[in-house]
């Protein structure tokens, strides 16, 4: 069924002038108009620019006009300055964010093997792509870290559904056992440089006397 073209257009028009998606919701708001016909206007304004330059795309939980990936190349060339690739660390904490949220940064940790740097968690939420969503109910509360809508809309996802399989990432039961592991470790080291340090006390204390 095809729509009258006032709605088509304004639909349209809200779109284009966003900088962000709009949602179903705001559309309505914004045009009274009911969910069915703003779902049917978005089909046919997809269809009539599936093959031009730009593209009208499902993102972030709204809808957004984007060009076409294949102009890629020739679209960047309007800027003289290209964003900074992101560090493989960086990428990795993110990844495991997306994937396995609300997680915490010992957890993220468990899974890289490595200690991750605040650095990299301060820019991620600098960039707008992740946030604090709570804190978890284990000792020290640690704070529990998500995904927001701007990551979303920055990769081109509609909702984490879209993410790739995650088949590849371990199960909650590894992950808190590799946590468990690492503090057991730590301890033990904590252990053994006090057991060190009073060792070295007794001997200089030894030898003051003597």
């Amino acid at each position: 069924m095809s729509l009258a073209l006032p709605l088509l257009h304004q639909i349209e028009a809200l779109i284009l002038a966003s900088d962000e998606p709009l949602s179903l919701q705001r559309l309505r708001d914004l045009t009274g108009a009911e969910t069915t016909d703003i779902r049917t206007a978005a089909a046919e304004i997809e269809s009539f620019y599936a093959d031009r330059g730009i593209r009208l795309v499902q993102v972030g939980g709204g809808w957004q006009f984007r060009t076409a990936p294949e102009f890629a190349e020739v679209v960047q060339g309007l800027w003289q300055t290209r964003a900074p690739k992101l560090s493989r660390s960086t990428l990795e904490t993110l990844a495991i964010i997306a994937y396995r949220q609300p997680t915490t940064r010992a957890e993220i940790e468990a899974l890289r093997g490595v200690k991750t740097s605040s650095n990299i968690v301060a820019g991620l939420q600098e960039r707008g792509w992740i946030k604090v969503v709570g804190r978890k109910e284990v000792p020290g509360r640690p704070h529990l870290f998500g995904t927001t809508k701007q990551f979303l809309t920055d990769f081109g996802l509609n909702s984490l559904r879209d993410l790739p399989d995650s088949s590849q990432l371990l199960d909650e039961d590894e992950i808190q056992q590799i946590i468990t592991d690492n503090q057991t470790e730590e301890s033990e080291l904590k252990d053994a440089e006090a057991q060190t340090t009073e060792s070295s006390n007794e001997v200089y204390d030894d030898e003051a006397e003597a």
